[in-house]
């Protein structure tokens, strides 16, 4: 009786594939752990690729200072397409570079991305623009999409909290209150 189907035998096979299941379980969400500490700790001030001194090479808009960004904003035209662009090629890059990021932005419009870099480079008027986009990477990184499903970061064990400047976002429609209305209980002989 003990080999056959629905038999002790069948229960102990079970039960070693069970324990196997479990053991690769454990080893996956043992590397999924290690991953989520290793991006978090790299995600931090510092971005991932620097030399040994801190140091990397900024082509482009990045390299000028928030300054003249904020003037090419007011004027317009090729100044502001100049910056515009650079971001747009840099949120990108951000995009494929960075694990678990399908879009960076999640549910933020660019347009209110563009907003939060004019307040930051009117606050900070002799960073590098570089230095803006990067905070701005800071902030917006626990709200994105992580796959094209579009569903947001799932806020999770050894994830960064949201830094706490947060790009403006439209806000929704005020509803109208609701005022519930007391129900009464009907005895067995309303009901009829």
């Amino acid at each position: 009786m003990g080999a056959g189907i629905g038999g002790v035998g069948d229960l102990s096979a079970f039960r070693v594939y069970a324990q196997g299941i479990k053991t690769i379980m454990r080893k996956r969400i043992m590397r999924k752990i290690i991953v989520c500490l290793l991006f978090c700790s790299a995600t931090g001030p510092l971005a991932l690729a620097r030399d040994f001194e801190g140091s990397y090479a900024v082509y482009g808009a990045g390299g000028e200072n928030c300054l003249l960004y904020t003037a090419s904003m007011k004027k317009g035209g090729k100044e502001q397409d100049y910056f515009t662009d650079w971001s747009i090629g840099y949120l990108t890059a951000f995009n494929v570079i960075m694990p678990s990021t399908y879009d960076v932005l999640g549910e933020t419009e660019f347009s209110a991305t563009q907003s939060w870099l004019q307040r930051r480079c009117e606050k900070y008027p002799n960073e590098l623009f570089i230095t803006a986009v990067i905070r701005l990477t800071e902030v917006l990184h626990p709200m994105r999409y992580q796959s094209s499903l579009k569903k947001p970061a799932q806020q999770g064990k050894g994830q960064k909290k949201p830094a706490r400047e947060k790009p403006a976002r439209k806000k929704p429609a005020r509803k109208k209150p609701v005022q519930k209305k007391a129900v009464q209980k009907k005895t067995a002989g309303e009901r009829k």
